[in-house]
């Protein structure tokens, strides 16, 4: 029978194994992992062998071991499955032939300092990651965090990201070398760390100075900075919205973003998604930029430029809206129709009659399923000292999904 790989966690700063460990670890033919924690047992006197990477190259070795009957030992840092190598191998390797054995985590030494429930914190890596979505996510629903960092993503530089994204309700505590005799516990605001030179081995805690009364969806018409009548209304948003049949964890894109009112009260709804407000209109784009800080839309990035040339460097959606810029061609329709995922969906909202048939050609050409409705809403409107109903224009609303395949 196979040998188990053992992944073991070593107590975060002490590098001290569980006392039920000791002897697994000593009694194995390789003790592998990172260069630190390897260093930690001198008197291993069996093979080590570093990490290597990708972790598909890495995982293909140790299977590799494995079936040559070899007893192997994976040390990691803290919980092994709190973004720890484990959670990466383990699609890897298979369940049956892994043990872990796990230490308490980074998080939890450093909410005991701080005497607070290592619960309340959204706990995030940008350890070797490069996406700050992520923390964007947690912060826009004004979760506090705690973050895993790297020499890249350094406290300096996560309070400068901060800073210069307008988030400004945060105060920041970093813990170096916890559980350490060098251990140090620093706080403040976010611009007393901006020069900060910290150890290479930290745990960022954002916690959130205040709240605010946040509201998660259906905002007026008018608390958007915007152009004279450029913005899709609130009745028509509200349905263009639902019927994007958001869920978490995708890309979505709006074009012809406009003052960025889609994207913003759906970045509300798409917990943890990312949203780019796509608008050719330089004085446009900065009401984008201007009301992701008013409302605190932080998943939402406005993007400038025309379309569909815009689009070659965008993530490909899940979703996509298109209230504006279609124009009078098929291209970004068409673009879009080839960039969307398969699975994902597509709507689009039109009052030309003509923009609603290059539309549906375009569909029916890719062998899409369509759906479309007409909405035509009127709102109440003070008049002569009485109230009136006002029509506002007629939106004619067209959706299709792509088929998985396609």
């Amino acid at each position: 029978m196979k040998h188990l790989l053992q992944i073991i966690g070593l107590t975060p700063g002490s590098l001290e194994p569980p006392a039920s460990a000791v002897e697994i670890i000593f009694q194995a033919d390789i003790l592998t992992g990172g260069k630190r924690l390897l260093d930690s047992f001198p008197d291993f006197k069996g093979e080590k062998l570093a990490f290597i990477s990708p972790v598909t190259d890495y995982a293909e070795k140790l299977n590799k071991l494995l079936k040559d009957d070899k007893k192997i030992v994976l040390l990691a840092d803290g919980d092994p499955l709190l973004f720890g190598v484990a959670e990466s191998l383990a699609q890897l390797i298979c369940a049956d032939h892994v043990e872990i054995i796990p230490a308490p985590s980074t998080v939890q030494f450093a909410a005991a300092r701080l005497g607070r429930s290592w619960k309340e914190f959204e706990i995030i890596s940008l350890h070797g990651r490069t996406d700050y979505s992520p923390l964007w996510g947690a912060m826009q629903q004004e979760q506090s965090c705690a973050v895993y960092t790297d020499k890249n993503n350094s406290p300096a530089v996560i309070a400068k990201t901060l800073l210069d994204k307008g988030i400004d309700n945060y105060e920041m505590t970093v813990l170096a070398e916890l559980n350490t005799e060098s251990e140090t516990i620093t706080q403040g605001s976010l611009e007393s760390f901006c020069e900060s030179d910290c150890p290479a081995l930290n745990l960022v805690l954002l916690t959130t100075l205040k709240t605010t009364d946040r509201q998660i969806f259906g905002r007026d018409d008018d608390s958007f900075i915007r152009q004279k009548g450029l913005i899709t209304k609130f009745p028509v948003r509200a349905t263009g919205i639902a019927l994007l049949d958001l869920r978490p964890n995708q890309t979505v894109w709006d074009l012809g973003g406009g003052c960025g009112s889609v994207a913003i009260e759906a970045s509300f709804i798409g917990h943890s998604s990312k949203f780019y407000a796509v608008e050719k209109s330089a004085e446009r784009l900065q009401m984008i930029e201007k009301n992701i800080r008013r409302f605190r839309a932080w998943t939402v990035t406005a993007v400038h430029g025309t379309m569909p040339e815009a689009l070659k460097d965008l993530p490909d959606p899940d979703r996509i809206f298109i209230g504006g810029g279609i124009g009078r061609d098929d291209s970004v329709i068409k673009e879009a129709a080839q960039r969307l995922k398969a699975g994902g969906r597509i709507v689009i909202h039109t009052i030309l009659i003509g923009s609603f048939e290059r539309t549906r050609r375009v569909f029916e050409s890719l062998g899409w399923e369509w759906q479309s409705m007409q909405i035509q809403a009127s709102t109440s409107d003070k008049l002569a000292g009485d109230v009136r109903y006002k029509a506002q224009n007629p939106v004619t609303i067209i959706w299709a999904d792509k088929p998985e395949g396609h």
